[in-house]
């Protein structure tokens, strides 16, 4: 018996279970996170593919003490129908996303199952790792894990990610299966549907480049209900335009470079008001629009494709190859095949979006080479690389001589125009397998794996005459600056010169700033 207030569990038979697990082992892929789906009452539906790797080390499996605890969770999140964290051990969190489908009918899509843990945390627990007799194997592999452990406040921007994904694409699933229920169609036209759909599925899950999606889309919308030509439109936001994205008939050349700003045409309006529109003749009803050479038929559909209701472009169908007028049914088919439109539309971006992010999350900003985060982490893979094959690799730290007189002399901006040129300089200098990185103010550094410091030597030296050569381009912002500029140099080497990251980048560093004391301008090799 069902708990009083919380919605009912949806019917199963309205939600394709294969698309959901698709989808889910996709996301959890994606975040690299477990994601699962739960009924109201706390009952999983499917499980969790993808195991976090702590976890697992501790033995936990979702079950037994912790059901109780899921199933309480759930319902809270349900009942107060807002996503809900929930800390269930020391550093061991879920996080709950309801999801209310048609009349109150509900869900819960379970993420997290994480171990979640503060930096101090993570890099005391990195030191116990060699004492709790895994293989070596094991030990590497959970190494790598730590580095990538969510903290307590990554939690919240992943909780977004999911509900504004997992939210949309349940909603979808369930309004088609009910849409197809009830549909009235004959067996012929149903299977042509499911065809359909499945068509839809395998481009989500592939991911397919945005040109061959949409291509997809428009082909099996068009085909769907028989019809010859048609277009989708996207949002952009920033114009608040619609954009041609796939066109298909014999106007699809004139359409590529199409604009409707939204408000505007029947493709405007319908992105606007959100409602689809089905044109009987297109003439009668716009007398605008007579004449109009290349269709066939003067019947229309304009369908908006929205994600949750938020609308995010338009999907226009005309001319039927029977010569017919779009009917209430063909309406209702591309309603039910837009979510699924929507769905990989907006998993599309996400994906190209992510990459986006995931650059940045490496990137220094203002230079464009990568960041002290992102080689901290490649330097603990070279270090793990050398321990088990036994290879050496080298590293270099690098200090512009003199740059805070050069930034009081001529100001921050051409400060940073230096430290872009200085960065692209030591960047042309090293080798395409070295990884440069900004390690923070006037400071880089370089790894070149698979290098002993005598070699490494040649490349620091090509280095600094690359920088030494360097001058700022004559612009407005740098006109009349013709100060050179030199850097300082200091190279150590692993396993000879230390025993650990930390050592490793004190001498590389100590190195450096003797090289200073030096003269400047110079590369100098530690030696213990």
């Amino acid at each position: 018996m069902e708990a009083a207030g919380i919605p009912r569990t949806p019917s199963l038979e309205f939600l394709d279970m294969p698309a959901w697990r698709q989808f889910q082992d996709g996301l959890s892929l994606l975040l690299d996170i477990p994601v699962s789906l739960y009924d109201s009452s706390g009952a999983l539906l499917s499980s969790a593919t993808k195991k976090d790797g702590l976890l697992k080390l501790a033995g936990f499996n979702g079950n037994g003490v912790y059901r109780e605890v899921y199933s309480n969770a759930v319902s809270r999140a349900i009942l107060s129908g807002e996503a809900y964290i929930y800390r269930y051990n020391t550093d061991q969190y879920i996080f709950v996303v309801p999801v209310v489908l048609s009349n109150g009918l509900s869900l819960a899509v379970v993420a997290g199952e994480v171990c979640s843990m503060t930096s101090s945390e993570r890099a005391e627990f990195q030191r116990d790792i060699d004492g709790l007799g895994l293989c070596r194997t094991d030990s590497d592999r959970l190494k790598r894990r730590l580095m990538r452990a969510l903290s307590p406040h990554d939690l919240f921007p992943t909780l977004t990610t999911v509900k504004a994904m997992a939210a949309p694409f349940l909603k979808g699933l369930y309004s088609t299966g009910v849409c197809k229920r009830l549909a009235g169609k004959s067996a012929e036209e149903r299977l042509k549907f499911l065809e359909t759909m499945e068509k839809i599925h395998g481009a989500l899950a592939a991911a397919a480049a945005g040109g061959e999606l949409y291509s997809t889309i428009l082909a099996k919308s068009t085909e769907l209900v028989g019809a010859e030509q048609g277009s989708i439109m996207l949002l952009d936001s920033t114009s608040n335009a619609l954009v041609v994205k796939a066109a298909k008939g014999s106007k699809s050349k004139m359409l590529e470079n199409l604009r409707v700003m939204v408000g505007q045409g029947i493709a405007g309006s319908t992105v606007k008001k959100g409602t689809p529109v089905v044109i009987t003749d297109i003439e009668a009803e716009i007398p605008s629009r007579k004449n109009r050479p290349g269709y066939r038929t003067r019947s229309f559909v304009s369908i908006p494709i929205k994600l949750g209701t938020r609308p995010i472009g338009v999907l226009n169908i005309s001319d039927k190859i029977t010569g017919e007028v779009f009917s209430e049914d063909d309406l209702r088919l591309l309603i039910c095949f837009s979510n699924y439109a929507s769905i990989a539309i907006e998993k599309e971006n996400y994906h190209a979006m992510n990459e986006e992010l995931k650059a940045l999350s490496v990137t220094d900003p203002l230079t464009g080479i990568l960041n002290r985060r992102y080689f901290q982490e490649r330097l603990f893979e070279e270090v793990e690389r050398s321990k088990r094959y036994g290879e050496c690799f080298s590293v270099f730290m690098v200090d512009i001589d003199d740059f805070k007189v050069f930034n009081d002399r001529h100001g921050h901006l051409v400060g940073d125009e230096m430290l872009k040129g200085v960065s692209g300089a030591i960047k042309d200098a090293v080798r395409s397998i070295d990884v440069v990185a900004r390690y923070g103010g006037e400071e880089f550094t370089v790894i070149l794996p698979n290098t002993k410091k005598k070699d490494a030597f040649v490349i620091a030296e090509r280095v600094r005459s690359g920088v030494e050569e360097f001058r700022l381009k004559q612009t407005g912002l740098s006109a009349g600056v013709t100060d050179g500029v030199t850097i300082s140099v200091g190279v150590a080497e692993f396993p000879v010169d230390a025993k650990g990251i930390e050592e490793l980048i004190n001498n590389a560093d100590k190195t450096m700033y003797f090289a200073k004391t030096m003269g400047k301008n110079r590369v100098v090799i530690y030696e213990g």
